[in-house]
């Protein structure tokens, strides 16, 4: 069903910033406005694609081999299957449009959060997700 969200509205029942989700696309894709002071740790999804798109600040983005620097308007793309991570590297914070194909982020981010710290693990097994301790060896 079409929607529109206008500048600081997200999807009904949904976390602040999420404007496509799970429910929202039927499953096709999920976009997260972000303003973060950090970002993830290395992990690797099995199930979709992952997209980063800066706003405002600037992040550095780890993916296998490579290392990008992303400032405003920037626009990363993160191959499923492949080990990444992410922080913000600007002063402050930075405003990132994450988005995957299919949709997962706002479920998966949703119940990552409320989880215990020892149920984490077993959440993101759930979503196809691993997260690692260090830099992976491809």
């Amino acid at each position: 069903m079409p929607y529109i969200l206008q500048a600081g509205e997200n999807v009904p029942d949904c976390a602040s910033g999420v404007k496509a989700s799970v429910s929202s696309t039927a499953g096709g894709f999920t976009l997260i406005e972000s303003h973060t002071a950090g970002g993830a740790p290395w992990h690797v999804h099995i199930r979709e694609d992952e997209y980063f798109y800066v706003v405002e600040g600037e992040i550095v983005v780890w993916c296998g081999k490579e290392e990008f620097h992303a400032g405003p308007r920037s626009f990363v793309f993160l191959p499923r299957g492949v080990p990444h991570a992410w922080d913000v590297k600007s002063a402050g914070k930075a405003t990132v449009l994450m988005m995957t194909v299919p949709a997962m982020l706002d479920e998966f981010l949703r119940e990552f959060h409320a989880a215990n710290p020892d149920q984490r693990n077993t959440v993101a097994q759930k979503y196809g997700l691993t997260f690692f301790a260090s830099r992976p060896h491809p």
